[in-house]
C-alpha cells in the first residue's frame, strides 16, 4: 500500500495532481490511502509519522507552492524541500517529492492537469518503480 500525503493549499492544483496519481495507481492495481493536510509545511510532519508505519511501501507527497509577493514562498519551499530530503535519506521506503514550486498559477496548472504535463501520474509511476528498486536492494 502507498500513502499519499496531500496538501489542501492551492486545492484546485493539488486535487488535479491527486486525481491523476490515484488513477495511475488504480490502473496499476496498487492500493493507497490519502492523508490530507492544510498546507505544504504540514506534509513534512505527516510524512515523518507515516514512515514509522509498516503498512506503507512508499509515500507520495503532493503539494503546490506558488510564488507570491513576499518571501514566504522561499521559506516554505526551503522548509519542505529540506524536511522531505532529510526524511527521504533516513527512510527505508521511497518518499516521492511531489511538491510543485512554481512562479505562478499557470505554471502549476501546466504541471498538474492530466492533459498537460500530468505530474500526478509521474509521481505514481515513480513510486511504483522505486518500490521495485528498494525491494532489490
Amino acid at each position: 500500500m502507498i500513502a499519499i500525503v496531500k496538501s489542501n493549499f492551492n486545492q484546485p492544483i493539488t486535487d488535479a495532481l491527486l486525481a491523476s496519481c490515484k488513477q495511475t495507481l488504480e490502473s496499476s492495481g496498487v492500493d493507497y490511502k490519502v492523508f490530507e493536510v492544510p498546507g505544504a509545511i504540514e506534509t513534512v510532519g505527516t510524512s515523518k509519522r507515516l514512515l514509522s508505519s509498516p503498512a506503507y511501501k512508499a509515500i507520495i507527497v503532493i503539494g503546490a507552492v506558488i510564488k507570491g509577493d513576499t518571501d514566504h514562498y522561499d521559506y516554505v519551499c526551503n522548509f519542505v524541500t529540506q524536511g522531505l530530503s532529510i526524511l527521504s535519506t533516513q527512510s527505508n521506503i521511497p518518499l516521492i517529492f511531489g511538491i510543485l514550486t512554481t512562479q505562478n498559477e499557470e505554471q502549476a496548472l501546466d504541471r498538474a492537469l492530466a492533459d498537460r504535463m500530468n505530474k500526478g501520474k509521474e509521481f505514481a509511476e515513480t513510486a511504483i518503480e522505486m518500490i521495485g528498486v528498494y525491494n532489490r536492494l
